[in-house]
């Protein structure tokens, strides 16, 4: 089984972090934005522990800098993005079809700092919420045999 630690939105807040990594051990870690600085300090701290991030909108915009990565692991496509790109706050359906004209089997985004974990006709979307302050949250995707189980984790204890 493969476990990924999915953050998004940690603002400069790092402790609650390294306690989801330390907790979880997971095989990934993915950052979604919100700050790159922070997936830069995770690298730092966890060396050998594979990272994959991206901007986000607080991040500054950099040209030719990916926004959106599609990755697959063990048969299984994850379309990731940080969100804003597809006006999130106001919907998914944008999100939603961009994943699908994608091939993914799982949708990985942040930028409105809400929980969502939903299965719609085989496509997984996951907002891990954010990692920060206030409420901070994370999820989780557990890979194997070629099919995902995602689940979102409270980090305030």
């Amino acid at each position: 089984m493969t476990k990924l630690l999915v953050l998004s939105d940690s603002h400069g807040v790092t402790g609650t972090m390294r306690s989801a990594v330390e907790r979880q051990q997971p095989d990934y870690i993915v950052h979604l934005g919100d700050y790159e600085r922070d997936a830069k300090w995770l690298t730092a701290v966890f060396p050998d522990l594979p990272l994959i991030s991206l901007p986000g909108n607080c991040d500054r915009p950099m040209p030719n800098v990916i926004q959106t990565k599609l990755l697959d692991f063990e048969g299984v496509k994850i379309f990731m993005t940080h969100g804003h790109l597809y006006d999130v706050k106001h919907g998914l359906l944008k999100l939603e079809l961009a994943g699908r004209e994608a091939g993914a089997n799982i949708v990985l985004f942040g930028h409105t700092h809400q929980q969502l974990c939903v299965e719609k006709d085989g496509l997984w979307l996951l907002n891990p919420g954010s990692c920060g302050e206030w409420f901070p949250s994370c999820g989780l995707v557990s890979l194997q045999n070629g099919s995902a189980q995602c689940s979102l984790l409270d980090l305030s204890n």
